[in-house]
């Protein structure tokens, strides 16, 4: 688990260092999914960490829409527990 604190810079090693070693990524943003900060490092490791990839990259992001105002609406346009789940496993193959 990587918890990337700055975005400028990205430290481009430890991401690498981690997909060298569990062969696999998951990127999870609150933020929207087009232009996000994972797919930027999915295009990324797909260029340079193809070889060491063992499964797709998942990004797990909020939801498409604009983030509501009202608590119960803007809960479920953010990613949840069981989205970020059940992506480890599709990447885990269980």
């Amino acid at each position: 688990v990587i918890d990337l604190r700055t975005l400028r810079p990205l430290d481009y090693d430890t991401v690498l260092a981690s997909v060298m070693k569990t062969n696999r990524c998951v990127t999870i943003e609150e933020g929207f999914p087009v232009a996000s900060i994972g797919n930027h490092l999915g295009a990324w490791i797909m260029q340079n960490a193809f070889d060491y990839l063992d499964a797709p990259v998942i990004n797990c992001t909020g939801k498409d829409v604009p983030m509501p105002y009202a608590a119960n609406l803007e809960k479920l346009a953010l990613v949840t527990t069981a989205e970020v789940v059940e992506a480890a496993r599709k990447v885990t193959y269980r």
